[in-house]
């Protein structure tokens, strides 16, 4: 008489096929959400550079300070006590993902403008938050690239930045274009 059923040989298999399966899926899951916070700071440093070009056409100046520009994200319009956007003439960076008052930022990017001394404008978003991330996006306002920028001591920035920027090798990465 034969009983029906598996054997341990075999839910062991399965285990080990389920495991192997799940390790691979949160691995790409994670580069996933990397991707999608990129997205979203490439999408605000785009619109945000174009709202910087109608400030100056009224104003024949640059700002440093979001609320000043016409197309900023609506917490920055109307903040709340939680965020980092109720600091009046000095707010200058824009977190996304939630503000920096919390002991640690949630994963995102903190977004501000800079100028070096040849009045040259740039769009800064830093990674911020959980992770093991440092790396930077940077924009010139005059250019339509934005370079990622890796802290070359870091494997997982030197890695997504090769990925972002489409090439094969870190060397191939394009220079910060702050740096002379």
């Amino acid at each position: 008489m034969r009983k029906k059923g598996f054997t341990l040989i075999e839910v062991l298999i399965v285990i080990i096929i389920m495991a192997i399966l799940s390790v691979i899926a949160f691995m790409y899951y994670g580069r996933f959400l990397e991707r999608m916070r990129i997205a979203e700071a490439d999408n605000l440093i785009g619109s945000s550079v174009q709202s910087q070009f109608r400030y100056r056409v009224r104003f024949s100046r640059f700002t440093p300070v979001w609320h000043k520009l016409d197309a900023v994200p609506p917490v920055i319009r109307f903040p709340t006590a939680d965020n980092d956007y109720t600091n009046g003439e000095t707010n200058t960076i824009f977190y996304t993902r939630g503000g920096s008052t919390k002991p640690e930022p949630n994963p995102g990017f903190a977004v501000e403008f800079e100028q070096d001394g040849a009045d040259n404008w740039y769009v800064v978003a830093t990674r911020v938050g959980r992770g093991n991330y440092t790396y930077k996006l940077v924009r010139a306002f005059e250019n339509n690239r934005i370079i990622c920028v890796p802290d070359v001591s870091n494997e997982q920035d030197v890695e997504i930045c090769i990925d972002y920027m489409g090439v094969e090798r870190p060397d191939q990465l394009t220079p910060d274009p702050r740096q002379p």
